[in-house]
């Protein structure tokens, strides 16, 4: 005889708590895997087809996160199948509950409004799509998770793949500092060391809660085995949080912390034990950040004041993406049209994303989303953080295991994610979107009342289900196996194998029709095949998909490369009109202002735009930038250009001025730069064209330096510089 999922003897009383259904553990299985597998396949963020080849693909998805988009579609085929699974087979269905569920879905709603009123194409779709994966994450692990073996089958994946992680990101380290490289900041499968931190900011908690819960729950002859496991887990996330040398991140965990252990005491669920373990833990983190470089550099006041870009970054950052929201506060610039609406309002150095989640979704899909947002997070902690009575100890067998050390990890987790999106985009990674989802769906799952169960027929339940996955697996394959396609077009394209890179963009475009950056790489495609007229039909329309700056100035050297100098300037202008920052556009429009390149004298309208890039180079969008080390040669150019127009006039001081202005920027980008660049060459990093325009204008600074110092008897000072000239011209 069962009754309410206890088997029960003869007389009625308890005997052994009957295991979850077949199907219940398939679901939270494939679910838990799937947000497991995440942070490995999805951790990087899409920014266009990247050169893989087509013999190192399987590589290229599991270990150096070059495919987000297939990874994303194979990740949430995993849940997509466990979420396909509870409604085929659930009798009363466990949805969460309505002051959470209802404004989550009402956001995403918003979000596709947005996307579809402002246009943001390809972009929002995809944003939509990521976060109705979420969704359904969430609906997922609230049917099937319960306080038992279900609820083990999603935290132990995701708590074991956390703990990988972090042996990854420690192996990382350890490989780079052993070859010459001792401040290297860790990756691992992530798109950067922040986005990693973000992560770790949420698992680390979680794991401390399980730490907990195990050491108090587990019987004495297995309690040390899982306990010690779970120690060297949870040291392993921190010190790989450590070598992210993430600032914020490490105070993200710290916040997290600090709720965990004050709703843990005041629970009192503290034990001895638990409190020895993380004094190991962190007397051995004292060990890596000993050891470790990076850590150790970015945590003394010395590396603060060298690093006060990043802060001074992020502030100017959020005042624009504020002026953004506030300019567009019903719905936004358009959901995923950040990086290319942006621009016009930033007032700091190019960045793709806001490095902060709310004011990015605010500034992305109006000030009613970021509401939505708001209000789905309290009605979430409303039930999360529901206290309960401790499980009575005279309760007779079986007995129930104290769940409270779990839902205040889960609880912390959230926080710690709550904590760090607020200095970083973190939800832009879609494994941080999943694992997320998965904290909030846990969340409710274990707490008192945090699920609302419905009887739901069959027909109703299945006929939804089948819709839904049938729709996000439709679109999640289509991003997936676009990229999948795409970058191997890429690799094609970089080893000069145009004919094969141009079939393997139209399988990417048989797939995605609507990417924009797809339909861009294979115009060019096309053009170097000399099919014009189909070149410019897919380049104008990767423009009206996504109008952003590059795109338009990548448009732009096209028509200039036909000779329709009035097409190519008006596609310069629009790009300037998006981004009044553009660099390569204002250059682009002086030089179309110069009617005779050879005269040195320049006209007013090419004069005017040389003078806006200097006065760039010296606002606050030239001076804070998110990479300090990538030199803009462009502010050298334009000291070059007005360099020798007073040199024309005979006003030396100005033109001396200039050119060592100029000298300053050429040499800083080869000293600094050009590694970088000549290293990354596999991945397109290296144009040796553009590398070629640089180093003449390098030697042309040099020579006519030389030849002014000379003119004023500097021979020593013009000796020098002819000796930097003819070791420049001999490499």
């Amino acid at each position: 005889m069962q009754r309410n999922g206890v088997k029960l003897q003869g007389n009625g009383k308890a005997k052994v708590k009957a295991r979850p259904p077949q199907w219940a553990s398939w679901a939270a299985g494939l679910t838990g895997v799937g947000v497991a597998l995440a942070p490995w396949l999805s951790g990087s963020v899409y920014v266009g087809a990247r050169p893989v080849a087509p013999d190192d693909t399987l590589g290229a998805l599991l270990w150096s996160a070059d495919m987000p988009l297939m990874g994303m579609f194979l990740v949430s085929l995993l849940i997509l199948t466990g979420f396909f699974i509870a409604a085929w087979n659930a009798e009363m269905w466990r949805l969460p509950v309505g002051r959470f569920l209802a404004p989550f879905a009402l956001l995403i709603v918003w979000m596709g409004l947005s996307a579809g009123l402002m246009q943001s194409g390809w972009g929002g779709a995809l944003r939509v799509v990521q976060w109705l994966a979420g969704l359904v994450c969430v609906l997922t692990i609230v049917a099937v998770a319960r306080r038992g073996a279900s609820a083990h089958l999603v935290l132990a994946p995701i708590v074991i793949s956390a703990s990988l992680i972090g042996l990854r990101g420690c192996s990382e380290y350890l490989l780079n500092a052993l070859g010459g490289v001792p401040n290297w900041r860790v990756f691992a499968s992530f798109f950067n060391p922040n986005l990693l931190a973000g992560y770790l900011a949420m698992s680390a908690p979680l794991t401390m809660g399980l730490l907990l819960m195990l050491g108090r729950e587990l019987p004495e002859s297995r309690r040390r085995s899982y306990t010690a496991l779970l120690t060297v887990a949870l040291w392993l996330q921190l010190s790989a949080l450590a070598l992210t040398a993430s600032r914020l991140g490490m105070l993200a965990l710290v916040g997290a912390a600090v709720v965990f252990w004050a709703i843990a005491g005041a629970w009192r669920l503290l034990a001895r034990d638990f409190i020895m373990r993380l004094v190991v833990v962190g007397v051995l983190l004292l060990g890596v950040f000993w050891l470790s470089t990076p850590a150790t550099q970015r945590l003394t006041p010395q590396a603060a004041a060298q690093d006060v870009h990043s802060g001074a970054f992020r502030i100017e950052t959020w005042k624009g993406t504020v002026r953004a929201a506030l300019s567009n506060p019903i719905f936004g610039v358009g959901t995923g049209a950040f990086e290319w609406q942006y621009p016009r309002y930033a007032e700091a150095g190019y960045t793709r994303s806001a490095h902060n989640t709310y004011l990015e979704i605010a500034a992305e899909s109006g000030l009613p989303a970021l509401l939505l947002l708001i209000t789905f997070a309290f009605g979430w902690a409303s039930r999360a953080w529901q206290r309960e009575l401790p499980p009575d100890p005279n309760r007779p067998a079986p007995r129930v295991m104290d769940w409270r050390p779990m839902r205040v990890g889960v609880f912390a987790g959230v926080v710690g994610a709550a904590l760090h999106n607020a200095v970083d985009s973190d939800l832009q990674a879609f494994a941080n979107l999943l694992t997320l989802c998965a904290l909030l769906g846990l969340g409710l799952a274990l707490a008192v009342d945090g699920v609302s169960a419905l009887p739901i027929r069959a027909i109703e339940r299945r006929g939804t289900a089948l819709v839904i996955v049938l729709t996000l697996t439709t679109a999640l394959a289509a991003f997936g196996l676009g990229e999948w396609y795409a970058n191997q077009g890429r690799y094609e394209t970089l080893v000069s194998h145009v004919p094969q890179a141009a079939e393997l963009y139209s399988l990417a475009r048989r797939f995605d029709a609507n990417n924009p950056d797809y339909l861009m790489d294979a115009g060019e495609l096309y053009y170097a095949l000399g099919r014009r007229e189909t070149a410019f039909e897919l380049m104008t329309r990767s423009v009206r998909l996504k109008p952003s700056p590059r795109n338009l100035y990548r448009l732009g050297m096209y028509y200039e490369r036909e000779g329709d100098m009035e097409r190519a300037r008006a596609q310069y202008e629009a790009a300037l009109e998006r981004d009044p920052h553009s660099l390569p556009a204002l250059l682009k429009l002086a030089r179309l202002a110069q009617p005779d390149p050879d005269n040195p004298v320049l006209t007013d309208g090419a004069k005017r735009h040389y003078e806006r890039v200097i006065e760039i180079q010296n606002s606050p969008y030239g001076r804070i930038r998110a990479v300090p080390e990538m030199v803009e040669t462009a502010y050298g150019f334009a000291h070059l250009a007005l360099a020798r127009h007073y040199r024309a006039l005979n006003d030396f001081v100005k033109a001396q001025g200039h050119y060592e202005q100029a000298l300053l920027v050429f040499r800083n980008y080869r000293e600094v730069t050009y590694p970088f660049n000549l290293a990354g060459r596999a991945l397109g990093m290296y144009n040796p064209e553009r590398e070629r325009q640089i180093l003449s204008a390098h030697l042309q600074t040099l020579n006519d330096l030389a030849a002014l110092y000379e003119a004023q008897g500097r021979t020593q000072d013009a000796d020098a510089l002819r000796g930097e000239y003819s070791r420049l011209s001999a490499e």
